[in-house]
């Protein structure tokens, strides 16, 4: 039978916000003016519901050309690609550069935990797998963990390995849909029979409603397997455990109900 010491530990990130704060830029389109407007991934995350609304945001929107630095450019070496620019300039500048995350990164990179990277980023695999190897000639890491995959989903390549077909599935339907591929790729790598925890971290609110479906599948798929979403926003730092309804936690088994509202009946949180 596996035991507990046979059971390794996941990390899922995102990127931006998460694990670094980068200097890219995003590049909102106002038809109206036929103009630009440069704002920071931090920013966009807090104005992306109002784009479009009456007020401040109504006349801007997202264009063909809104996040070309989040993509590779073509034609360019490894150093010269918009990521490496940025990350190299991260580590340069006077401001905080390591996001929230970045410790369990450093954890992972230690004691050789293997992670994936799920961010809404366009780049080649060998893009962000460069900037890994940078931080750890920086000594910013022992080493680059074990990889089990790079799933940077705007990126072509990474849409075809998760057989997504239809350009109107959202990017947070794209990150969940490569949570369940990371999460399904280590299990058959690592072993089925282990008590494996998988952790995926993210700061947009709306991924980490998706990341908490994502994981519920994943428990339902492999119900001996904890899982786990660390809600990095600002505002909303936590760590959940993912439990069925049917699990002892809930008190579901022992005839209680979960909304108990009468005096005598324990109350569950």
């Amino acid at each position: 039978m596996a035991s507990d010491a046979q059971a390794r530990s996941f990390y899922l990130f995102d990127i931006d916000d998460n694990l670094f704060f980068l200097p890219t830029s995003i590049f909102l389109w106002n038809a109206e003016s036929r103009s630009e407007r440069e704002i920071s991934t931090e920013e966009f995350a807090r104005v992306q519901p109002m784009l479009g609304r009456v007020g401040e945001w109504q006349p801007w929107a997202i264009g063909e050309r809104t996040f070309r630095d989040f993509r590779d450019s073509p034609g360019l070496n490894l150093e010269q690609q918009p990521f490496i620019k940025d990350l190299r300039t991260a580590l340069r500048g006077g401001r905080p550069w390591r996001g929230p995350s970045w410790p369990l990164l450093v954890h992972a990179a230690a004691n050789k935990r293997a992670i994936a990277i799920v961010t809404a980023r366009g780049h080649a695999a060998a893009t962000i797998e460069a900037g890994l190897k940078i931080l750890v000639d920086e000594g910013l890491l022992a080493d680059v963990p074990p990889i089990i995959g790079i799933y940077a989903v705007s990126n072509p390549d990474v849409l075809r390995i998760l057989d997504v077909n239809d350009p109107a599935m959202t990017i947070p339907s794209v990150k969940k849909r490569a949570i369940k591929h990371a999460v399904d790729l280590a299990v058959e790598r690592y072993g089925a029979d282990h008590p494996h925890r998988f952790g995926m971290s993210d700061d947009d609110p709306q991924n980490v409603v998706l990341s908490i479906s994502a994981m519920r599948d994943c428990k339902l798929r492999h119900p001996d397997k904890r899982f786990f979403v660390i809600n990095t926003n600002r505002d909303e730092f936590v760590k959940l455990e993912i439990f069925d309804m049917d699990d002892p936690v809930t008190a579901a088994r022992t005839g209680r109900s979960l909304l108990a509202d009468t005096p005598n009946s324990r109350r569950y949180a």
